[in-house]
C-alpha cells in the first residue's frame, strides 16, 4: 500500500492541476482542450481522421455539419507529434496573452474572432480542399497577437531576432521547408483571416469608417463581458473600449519574451 505522505503528494499535485485548469480563461480553456482532445483521438485512431475534416461534399450532401467545428480542432496527418505538442504549446500561449491582454473581460469578443476566422477559412479551404485547419486557427491567433506588437523584438529558431510583424511569415516559411516545399494553405488561411478581421474592426474604425464585422449579441448573451476597472467612460457612463482594444498583455510565450528557440 503506498503511504500515507505520498497520497496526500498525489492528492495535492492533483489539486494543483485542477485550480490551475479552472484559473485559465474560458475561451483559451475550451479551444485549447477541445484542440489537443480531438488531435490525439484522431492521432491514436480513437477516432477516424475523415470522420472529422472539414470536407464540404458530406456538409451539403449529408449533412454532416460538426466538421464546420471540428475541422478547425484536428491538426492534419502526417505531423510528427513532437512538432504538435510543441503546436499545443504555442496555442496555449498566444491565445491566453490575447485573452488576458487585448480581449481582458471581452470574452464574447474574443470568441467571435476566432469564429470569423474559422468562417473566413471555411470558405477558402474550400476552394483546396484543405479539411484540417487547426494550423489556421493557430496562425490567426499569432498573427493577431503580431498585429498589436509590430515593433516588439521576438526571438526564432536560431537566434534569429526580428520585429513581431514577420512572425507570423517566419511560421509560414518554416512549416513550408518542414512539408518538403507543400505550401501550408491552413497557415495562409489563418493568417488572411486575421489580417482581415484587424483591418475591419481596428484599422477601419480607427481612421474614421464603421467596423463592419461587430460582435453578434448572441455572444454577449451566451459568453458576456466584464467591464474593466480602468475603463474609460462616457458622459452616459457607456464603458469606451478602444483604448483597451490596444494594449498589450503581460504573459510569457515563446517567441516574443526574448526566449530563444532552437
Amino acid at each position: 500500500m503506498p503511504r500515507p505522505t505520498q497520497a496526500r503528494g498525489v492528492s495535492s499535485d492533483a489539486t494543483q492541476l485542477a485550480t490551475w485548469y479552472a484559473s485559465v480563461p474560458v475561451i483559451t480553456r475550451t479551444l485549447v482542450t477541445a484542440t489537443v482532445a480531438t488531435t490525439i483521438a484522431t492521432r491514436l485512431r480513437f477516432i477516424g481522421f475523415y470522420m472529422l475534416g472539414l470536407y464540404w461534399p458530406l456538409i451539403w450532401n449529408r449533412f454532416q455539419i460538426w466538421r464546420l467545428v471540428t475541422g478547425f480542432l484536428m491538426h492534419k496527418s502526417g505531423i510528427h507529434f513532437f512538432n504538435i505538442i510543441f503546436m499545443f504549446i504555442m496555442l496555449y500561449q498566444y491565445t491566453i496573452d490575447l485573452e488576458r491582454g487585448e480581449f481582458a473581460g471581452r470574452g464574447a469578443d474574443f470568441a467571435w474572432f476566432i469564429v470569423f476566422c474559422m468562417s473566413t477559412m471555411s470558405g477558402l479551404a474550400w476552394l483546396t480542399n484543405t479539411i484540417s485547419l487547426a494550423e489556421g486557427v493557430l496562425l490567426a491567433i499569432i498573427t493577431l497577437w503580431s498585429l498589436h506588437r509590430q515593433e516588439q523584438i521576438v526571438s526564432f529558431y536560431f537566434g534569429f531576432r526580428f520585429p513581431a510583424r514577420y512572425l507570423p511569415y517566419a511560421i509560414i516559411a518554416l512549416e513550408f521547408v518542414l512539408d518538403h516545399g507543400d505550401i501550408p494553405y491552413a497557415m495562409v488561411y489563418g493568417w488572411m483571416a486575421a489580417h482581415l478581421y484587424y483591418y475591419l474592426s481596428v484599422d477601419l474604425p480607427s481612421q474614421g469608417g464603421l467596423n463592419y464585422i461587430p460582435t453578434p449579441q448572441l455572444f454577449y448573451r451566451y459568453i458576456g463581458q466584464v467591464r474593466r476597472a480602468n475603463a474609460r467612460t462616457t458622459t452616459s457612463g457607456t464603458a469606451t473600449t478602444t483604448n483597451l482594444y490596444h494594449q498589450r498583455p503581460g504573459g510569457g510565450h515563446f517567441w516574443g519574451t526574448g526566449r530563444t528557440i532552437g
